[in-house]
């Protein structure tokens, strides 16, 4: 088909009308490109420039090498039916592969010279984005009866779907039951990462169980594929003279149903059975050369990642020998299509039992053995499930750990989720945890369980000590945040540490920012920083930074910081698809530009899909001024980079009778508010300890008719007490780790916040 200008032929795209479409197959790929041409205008420039890289790429003869594209399947079901088989998904696999070089039995000579190998090949991924083994199939049982192409709902587990792996290394492949006549949809190159992939419905993926004629010989997946990697329709979606951008494809003016050989349109014979056709899948046998030259160039440039992907990095087909619970394998190297496992187990046979909570789709473990292989996997679950596999373990030692991706364990904000590992001798359970959990322990006649191994086991409550070892006993000090030995406040008092108030500082906040209405204090930088709703950190937004710019930045307003003695900053962060080495920074202006004061290394601070709390204390040689601003900075390659920031929280210790904050320089405090506040905290004598804290923390107060809220940085409410004189005991024993706020409250208008850290 002759070749035209990419912007014109869009513009025709945009407003032409739909066609009526023969033997019902239904693409919905291009409503979804137009759609988030809407959302995003800049997805035109990005494919633009990918129009022009193809026009040179094809004059350069492309790259000969045979390039395999890493692929996760994510079978989302409402019923059994809809949770397709392996076998089905195998069948699948095994078509791509097949057309997209070539070797379909049905290939044919109709179009003499045109029939291309495109020199693409697949693989079920075999390492998941954390480097663990996988087999490629992600299953995720769901409420949700149906879904559309509006939004890409099932791309996303808030929405009842499954949320994509990183796209710049796997090809995500949804498989779901989609509403209506629509068989399936894909996005083109320069979409956002986190909706990119193939979509089909799974009553026509592969060739056996569900597949549903005449779309049952897995040809929607090659169609969808092949927009995945930069084609178009056959017919240009226009009437003649629209362009495919291909060179050697017929014009036509129209789609084609069934099997029509022989249609003449435009003055040539449609190529019906291109597989970028609607015919039906009997009918698709062939991709062309010039379609060939530009999925290359796609892959050479917008997705140059797939090509250098590890996702494959395990020998694709799993054998019954490889030490892994892989492929259908029922345990390690046994069952399914490898011997059967023994019902005895001549070692020790150790059975881990996991309920999920509301988000099982988060929950992932791995158990290693002493030198760190892995030598069993498992997860993601379905919601609120019983999942139960036992081990035959050699005498030694192992680590088995627990992953929440979200950050929140298992239990017990979202449901009454917990794990379980015993028999053996091995008794370890948990569920309460932030990101991971590692639990140790030992088998058969490995070491035995002493007071100096450097191991929690045994009885032991901590490392080397509690239960028949000594008494776990943290030696305190004046610098641990909790009151003990014989100080008479937190880290102050008595025989050793300084006295408590009387020229010492008090610990403060002055400024908490979530982002779930706005910036608050703080500034974006400009493109690279964004206030959004994907991968919220704690509500419904947070603020990601991706690539290095000068506008990968967020930075606060000016404050007033003469008073303080030490300034503090804690945050949570969540990085996403952040290469080793790829770090971000914290900074700060205390009048003579922005210095560096912590930075976090990927693959050293921090890896990908984990959140993290943070806490930095910062002092400044002659303290601090009355123009102080704070920066984090981003240092990545990419956009697709990210790091997300939420639940920023400013404090400090200010000096005793100093005046309070004064917020920033744009919301002035008069000196008469500011008196009137200062009069008014020192009325109230009140400390807040252990903090951080586990399990519980405490809050002694001098006077009656006060309250304490704890709410989390949302400011949602999660426990509120009335305060009596004296001590005052708040549990916190069924509250995941992070970072609180305690709000102290009196019937005359009183009000402090406090930030809390639950361990």
């Amino acid at each position: 088909m002759r070749f035209i200008t990419y912007f014109s032929s869009l513009v025709m795209l945009l407003l032409l009308t739909s066609f009526s479409l023969s033997a019902q197959r239904d693409c919905g790929s291009m409503e979804v490109l137009q759609q988030q041409i809407q959302d995003d205008p800049g997805i035109l420039d990005r494919m633009d420039q990918l129009e022009a890289f193809t026009r040179n790429f094809r004059a350069e003869d492309g790259q000969k090498a045979v390039t395999t594209i890493p692929v996760v399947f994510h079978i989302v079901y409402n019923n059994s039916t809809e949770n397709i088989s392996m076998a089905q998904i195998q069948s699948q696999l095994d078509v791509l592969n097949a057309d997209f070089r070539r070797q379909n039995s049905d290939a044919d000579n109709a179009w003499p010279g045109l029939g291309a190998d495109t020199e693409i090949e697949f693989c079920l991924a075999t390492v998941d984005p954390n480097g663990n083994p996988t087999n490629g199939v992600i299953r995720q049982s769901t409420s949700q009866t149906s879904f559309s192409n509006s939004g890409n709902p099932v791309k996303f587990a808030s929405s009842g779907g499954s949320n994509a792996w990183p796209a710049a290394d796997y090809m995500n492949f949804w498989v779901c039951d989609l509403a209506g006549t629509l068989l399936g949809y894909a996005q083109f190159p320069g979409g956002p990462a986190s909706t990119d992939g193939v979509v089909c419905d799974y009553a026509y993926v592969g060739t056996i169980g569900t597949a549903t004629a005449p779309f049952n010989l897995g040809r929607t997946a090659t169609h969808e594929v092949g927009h995945y990697l930069n084609l178009r329709h056959i017919w240009g979606d226009g009437g003649c003279g629209a362009s495919d951008f291909v060179n050697d494809t017929p014009d036509s003016d129209a789609s084609n149903g069934g099997c029509q050989i022989g249609t003449v349109s435009c003055g040539s014979t449609d190529m019906v059975q291109n597989y970028m056709d609607y015919s039906d899948d009997a009918c698709m046998n062939i991709f062309t050369n010039d379609q060939k030259t530009r999925m290359k160039a796609a892959l050479a440039s917008s997705r140059s990642g797939l090509g250098n992907s590890n996702g494959c990095g395990i020998a694709a087909t799993p054998t019954c020998t490889d030490g892994l619970q892989n492929g259908d394998e029922t345990g390690v190297d046994c069952g399914g299509s490898c011997a059967p496992c023994s019902s005895g187990c001549n070692d020790t046979e150790v059975t881990l039992t996991i309920i999920a909570d509301n988000y099982g789709s988060e929950t992932t473990w791995t158990l290693k053995n002493a030198s760190g292989a892995t030598i069993a996997s498992g997860g993601p679950y379905g919601n609120n499930t019983t999942n139960t596999e036992s081990f035959c373990l050699a005498d030694g030692c192992y680590d088995f750990t627990i992953n929440d991706s979200y950050g929140d364990g298992i239990c017990c904000a979202y449901g009454n989720g917990s794990y379980s590992l015993t028999g053996g001798g091995v008794n370890e359970s948990g569920g309460s945890f932030a990101s991971t959990e590692t639990k140790n322990f030992c088998v058969g006649s490995g070491p035995a369980p002493t007071c100096t191994d450097g191991i929690q086991n045994g009885t032991e409550t901590g490392v080397d000590c509690g239960g028949s070892c000594s008494p776990c006993v943290t030696p305190p000090t004046c610098n641990d945040g909790i009151q003990n030995g014989d100080e008479t406040g937190v880290d102050c008092g008595g025989s050793s540490c300084a006295p408590c108030g009387g020229g010492g500082c008090t610990d403060i906040t002055f400024d908490t920012e979530n982002f779930e209405s706005g910036y608050g204090n703080w500034n974006d930088g400009g493109s690279d920083c964004v206030r959004s709703t994907t991968r919220p950190i704690e509500g419904s937004r947070s603020v990601y930074l991706r690539d290095n710019t000068n506008s990968s930045v967020l930075t606060s307003d000016a404050y007033n910081l003469s008073s303080l003695e030490e300034l503090t900053v804690d945050f949570s962060y969540y990085p996403f698809s952040m290469e080793n080495g790829e770090d971000f920074w914290l900074q700060v202006d205390n009048g003579s530009g922005f210095q560096t004061v912590r930075t976090w290394v990927s693959g050293t601070d921090f890896n990908n899909n984990t959140l993290y709390n943070e806490s930095v204390t910062i002092t400044a040689t002659g303290g601090f001024g009355t123009n102080v601003r704070i920066r984090f900075r981003c240092d990545a390659s990419t956009n697709s980079d990210y790091v997300h920031l939420d639940n920023i929280v400013l404090g400090g210790c200010q000096t005793s009778g100093a005046r309070v904050i004064i917020g920033n320089n744009d919301r002035e405090t008069t000196a008469f508010e500011a008196d009137e506040l200062e009069d008014e905290a020192m009325e109230v004598d009140y400390q807040v300890f252990p903090n951080p804290a586990t399990g519980h923390f405490n809050v002694r107060i001098d006077e009656e008719g006060y309250t304490a809220r704890l709410t989390g940085m949302t400011g949602r409410v999660i426990t509120e007490q009335k305060l009596t004189v004296g001590l005052n005991r708040i549990a916190t024993d069924k509250l995941p780790a992070g970072m609180y706020l305690l709000v102290i409250e009196g019937a005359d208008g009183y009000r402090e916040v406090e930030k809390v850290i639950l361990k």
